[in-house]
């Protein structure tokens, strides 16, 4: 009895040292790094006419706004969004093209026009300061985050222990419009992401099409503002004429430029 007991006792004892031993994690290997990295720089969208429609609730703790937001074009610029309250009051109208950016202010009956890719981002008229114009969320929305880093490069690559296969896969980058790291999943899409020390993106896909995100989640690294913009339904619509994609202000309307 008692040898047994000790067979037992030596058994139970190397169980245990065996469960309290590390789990081996594998790391990815610099190959697999470099192949996801590739998969996203690669990655591109089609310039076809679609239609997105959504939310977009933004704010602090204390103060959460919502407003719902249609995007069209024919994939390019230009790119016509309308922004509407939440019980669909309109609230902005906006047109972007390669040079400008119109917008409307229903409500308060001004328009505002301003150079595209000037340092004046139209959604901060909005009272909505992240970091995009209208037509680089629209990007992001369709899958093509990588187009709205331009002149991109890869500084440094650094695996870590993690449960969460995308955060193995991290890239520090700089950009001509921004600088940061990026998550990438098996498919070279951006899970988490996080640019000029300011701001955090978290992307969630649709369960049908793995490269089109339905969630984006916009966090201020200095603060608690926080945007969620929702995709509720994507169309792809026959190819808009020039007239759709404009829009007539009111007679007498004040334009102002910033």
């Amino acid at each position: 009895m008692k040898i047994w007991f000790r067979i037992c006792f030596v058994l139970g004892f190397c169980m245990v040292l065996n469960a309290c031993a590390p789990s081996k994690v594998t790391l990815p290997s610099a190959e697999e790094q470099e192949a996801r990295w590739q998969k996203f720089t690669t990655h591109t969208i089609s310039e076809n006419p679609y239609t997105l429609q959504g939310s977009f609730r933004f704010g602090d703790k204390d103060n959460t706004n919502r407003v719902n937001y249609i995007f069209w074009s024919n994939g390019s610029l230009p790119l016509r969004v309308d922004v509407m309250a939440g019980v669909g009051a309109s609230i902005a109208k906006v047109r972007e093209d390669t040079e400008q950016v119109l917008m409307y202010l229903v409500q308060e009956k001004r328009a505002i026009r301003m150079e595209n890719f000037g340092e004046m981002n139209p959604l901060v008229s909005l009272g909505m300061p992240v970091p995009l114009s209208f037509y680089e969320m629209s990007l992001l929305l369709r899958g093509g985050f990588n187009q709205v880093l331009q002149e991109l490069q890869l500084d440094t690559v650094k695996s870590k222990n993690a449960k969460k296969d995308h955060e193995k896969y991290t890239y520090y980058f700089s950009s001509i419009n921004m600088d940061g790291m990026v998550q990438l999943n098996a498919l070279g899409m951006p899970v988490h992401c996080e640019i000029d020390n300011a701001w955090a993106f978290d992307l969630q896909y649709e369960e049908n099409n793995a490269m089109l995100p339905y969630r984006v989640v916009i966090s201020s690294l200095i603060d608690d503002y926080k945007a969620i913009l929702l995709v509720k339904e994507r169309s792809t619509p026959p190819i808009y004429n020039a007239e759709d994609l404009i829009f007539e202000l009111p007679q007498g309307t004040e334009i102002s430029a910033d």
